[in-house]
């Protein structure tokens, strides 16, 4: 089986789409985890709405952002294989089954695709342009959008850490640290919804808060031990910036 993991907050206008993407799906064996994450909108009469037993939705009594709820859709996973899907976007009919022959045929544990750009009709990841196998090392030549999928025991007990919003590469460099490699599959199976004043938006964080990831950042051992590996030059960079981090913390005025 393969569990969808679907966080939602205050997407009323685009949530049916996504859910409705996971219904038309060619392959059947799924679940989809919904999470609401203290939606005040009309998600909660949405999701009613629905009565296949494959969909289960969680939610938050009061909204604790992103991270929170894909980990509590984490914590809800009973599929051998996982995959992520934002509430505004939606999955091509034929996805999960591409990924599943994907997977069967190559025997990978960790798979990459592409996006499709909706306002574009590009594709939305840069970087790679064949099938084949890919390093962690090789993460570094990528950007821009890609999806993919990938066995839940390498996520096991691993979480986003909630401390860090915007930061979600650190996980899933662990997990393909833990599979040795992925496999890159060079199609669309995701439609990537960039129309609309419906995204996030990013801002410069203030000094307390730039402090606060950082420090976290350097807590996180596993991630360090793993970037000094593949990446000693950022290792270098990112642990210099931990360390300054908690001495500005110890001597900043409360």
């Amino acid at each position: 089986m393969i569990s969808i993991v679907l966080p939602t907050y205050e997407r009323a206008a685009t949530l049916r789409r996504a859910v409705d993407s996971v219904l038309r799906q060619t392959y059947s064996d799924w679940e989809l985890v919904v999470v609401d994450d203290g939606s005040t909108d009309d998600t909660a009469a949405i999701l009613a709405t629905y009565e296949d037993p494959r969909v289960h939705v969680y939610c938050h009594e009061r909204n604790r952002g992103v991270t929170a709820a894909k980990n509590t859709g984490f914590d809800h996973i009973a599929g051998e294989w996982f995959v992520m899907l934002d509430s505004d976007d939606e999955m091509v009919p034929e996805a999960l089954s591409v990924l599943h022959e994907t997977a069967a045929r190559t025997g990978a544990v960790a798979l990459t695709c592409n996006c499709i750009d909706s306002r574009t009709g590009e594709m939305s990841g840069r970087g790679w342009e064949a099938d084949g196998w890919k390093t962690e090392a090789d993460l570094a030549q990528i950007s821009g959008e890609h999806w993919g999928m990938q066995r839940t025991d390498l996520l096991g007990s691993r979480r986003f850490d909630e401390r860090l919003p915007g930061m979600e590469g650190i996980l899933w460099l662990k997990i393909t640290h833990s599979a040795g490699r992925r496999y890159y599959l060079h199609q669309a199976l995701r439609t990537y919804h960039t129309e609309g004043a419906d995204r996030i938006s990013y801002r410069r964080r203030k000094m307390r808060e730039r402090l606060a990831v950082n420090r976290a950042i350097g807590e996180d051992s596993e991630y360090l031990r793993i970037l000094r590996e593949m990446n000693p030059d950022k290792y270098r960079r990112v642990a210099r910036r931990a360390r300054r981090a908690r001495i500005l913390s110890a001597v900043m005025p409360k």
